[in-house]
């Protein structure tokens, strides 16, 4: 047998090692089942009845369980503005429009994550369901006890959003950009009174959908499972 005929195997071999080794790399990465929790900030994309669409600064916080290619993220993000304002329709209102003033738009989501490409720059996708609402709105023209629940009833409602997203891990922490398109609201009809009484008021105080754009930074606490203990 020759050097070169006695070599293949030896080679054959080496290369078979090799590839179980990046085989069971690929298996298991170090951002596979961990828990995270960061924070983000960017700008919020909105509309009112009153307002054309503009953008305003928007922080908030979140939470991250991931497995392997799939993923919870819950997110809480605030949108900071001043002296916004909306309107709707109201019959106890002169001219039967309501006009509103707020600072604030609160979002609250979870989202169902997929992580499709396993390496250091992971892109992402994800669909979700929320919650948004506008921060003590005041209503100007009539300012009832009435009147301020209409306001506040009128000012959340749920949504469906979508989110694609690249995230990188650097030195520890997992840097993250996204954007997140969120499905506008349908127009709300509140009754108060009784009777002869009754006010209907309709409409909603964000109009339309919205979209954001954010960035931020993500710490693991650990890994997000048991590990199975023998006994």
């Amino acid at each position: 047998m020759s050097v070169l005929s006695r070599r293949i195997p030896l080679v054959a071999l080496l290369c078979g090692i090799g590839a179980t080794s990046l085989s069971a790399q690929s298996l298991h990465r170090k951002d596979d089942f961990q828990w995270y929790v960061g924070g983000e900030a960017g700008v919020l994309i909105y509309k009112t009845p009153t307002q054309s669409r503009g953008g305003n600064l928007m922080v908030g916080a979140h939470t991250l369980i991931k497995a392997r290619r799939t993923g919870l993220l819950l997110a809480v993000d605030e949108m900071v503005g001043d002296n916004q304002t909306s309107s709707f329709s109201s019959g106890s209102a002169p001219g039967g429009t309501e006009t509103v003033t707020f600072n604030d738009i609160r979002r609250y989501s979870a989202t169902l994550v997929a992580f499709p490409v396993r390496s250091a720059m992971q892109p992402y996708i994800g669909v979700g369901v929320g919650l948004m609402h506008v921060i003590n709105p005041q209503p100007v023209t009539n300012t009832s006890a009435e009147q301020q629940e209409v306001t506040s009833d009128i000012g959340s409602s749920g949504f469906g959003s979508l989110i694609a997203g690249l995230q990188l891990n650097v030195g520890g922490l997992m840097a993250f950009g996204q954007y997140q398109i969120t499905t506008g609201a349908r127009t709300r009809s509140v009754t108060t009174g009784t009777g002869t009484t009754a006010i209907t008021s309709s409409g909603h105080l964000i109009e339309g959908m919205t979209h954001s754009f954010m960035g931020g930074l993500r710490i693991t606490l650990g890994s997000s499972r048991e590990p199975i203990s023998g006994y």
